[in-house]
């Protein structure tokens, strides 16, 4: 580091109110990051170890060829963490939430972004109030209303093309965030993190790249297991799929999760012994915040945390179980018969409307 510049900004993003500083280094370029105050202090040191684990990962995909030459690469943000209730995250200015995209199209189209979602309830109640269930079919008929009268869904392509005016820079755009809706939507069924929500989806304008904040496994508070019974298994929404056409869902997007699925089954990677060594730092966590407030953790002379041995042989086995349904998943979308593969069913389930 040369020096900290003089400029600071607030700007609103990790859903806070977040400083923004400038940090020239010794090599003349400019590096902004974000002052984040954490209050939840375990989930962020859960999304740290996420973040970890997708760094050694795009180790694996720069080695495979078929990963590399498509460009397969995730975009992981730096983070320092400086004390217990405030971290640096490396930020790009460039780079806007889908939630808040959403939000300037709502505003220029003159409509308030709340409505859609006061729409939904208003008619969810009507239904409940006539003594019925709501069930997907009517679920479904309530979403198609709101995307027919509010949100069309053509709203995140309009805003696109409105970006980039030039074709080739809209055409280059649309193939990275392909990619990169791609591997976002394998890791997050691979790996059972949590859900992918617009207001944790960061599009960088400048390049098409997307990073994820607050990406955690999405373990069970009770069981501590991986929750893997989800109806839609990642995130592909109609005005993604409308952004990326039916050809970029049924060419590049699938193409790119069974070249990464491949890569990563590969014998030679061990990837199993990588997923061992995050997850039991993951469950020793939920077991510390589940067990008694008199039961003592140990922490040994590297720093790492240690249970009693009769808790250490359940955590084991937790883990073990964990790591043997993230490599079931991985060994079934890695499997293809022609143009059947399981890839192809998963994407179809997430476009399903």
């Amino acid at each position: 580091i040369q020096r900290f510049m003089p400029r600071v900004e607030i700007v609103s993003k990790h859903g806070a109110a977040a400083r923004r500083l400038h940090i020239r280094g010794h090599n003349g370029k400019i590096y902004p990051y974000l002052v984040v105050n954490d209050s939840g202090l375990a989930d962020a040191r859960r999304e740290e170890r996420v973040l970890q684990l997708l760094r050694m990962l795009n180790h694996l995909l720069a080695k495979h060829k078929e990963t590399s030459r498509r460009f397969l690469n995730l975009t992981v943000a730096r983070v320092v963490a400086v004390s217990p209730q405030m971290r640096l995250v490396q930020d790009n200015p460039a780079s806007d939430s889908l939630l808040s995209i959403y939000q300037g199209r709502c505003a220029k189209r003159q409509q308030d972004h709340h409505n859609p979602i006061a729409r939904y309830y208003e008619r969810l109640s009507a239904v409940q109030a006539r003594g019925s269930q709501a069930s997907h079919q009517v679920l479904r008929e309530i979403l198609k209303e709101v995307q027919s009268t509010m949100v069309p869904r053509t709203m995140l392509r309009e805003w696109a093309t409105a970006t980039f005016q030039s074709a080739t820079d809209y055409w280059t755009f649309r193939k990275v965030i392909t990619l990169q809706l791609a591997l976002a939507g394998f890791v997050e069924y691979v790996l059972h993190l949590s859900r992918l929500n617009p207001d944790i989806q960061y599009i960088h304008q400048d390049s098409g790249l997307i990073n994820v904040a607050y990406f955690k496994f999405d373990v069970d508070d009770v069981s501590g297991e991986l929750d893997s019974n989800r109806p839609v298994p990642f995130r592909l929404t109609p005005n993604l799929t409308e952004l990326i056409t039916s050809v970029g869902v049924a060419g590049p997007l699938t193409a790119s999760m069974i070249a990464a699925a491949r890569c990563l089954v590969h014998p030679s990677f061990k990837i199993q012994a990588l997923l061992r060594a995050v997850l039991r730092d993951e469950l020793i966590a939920w077991h510390k915040k589940n067990s008694d407030t008199n039961q003592t953790v140990t922490v040994d002379t590297n720093g790492q945390q240690q249970v009693d041995t009769k808790d250490g042989e359940a955590i084991i086995t937790m883990v073990g179980k964990a790591v043997t349904a993230i490599t079931a998943r991985l060994t079934s979308l890695s499997q293809f018969d022609g143009t059947e593969s399981k890839v192809g069913q998963l994407v179809a389930a997430a476009c399903s409307t």
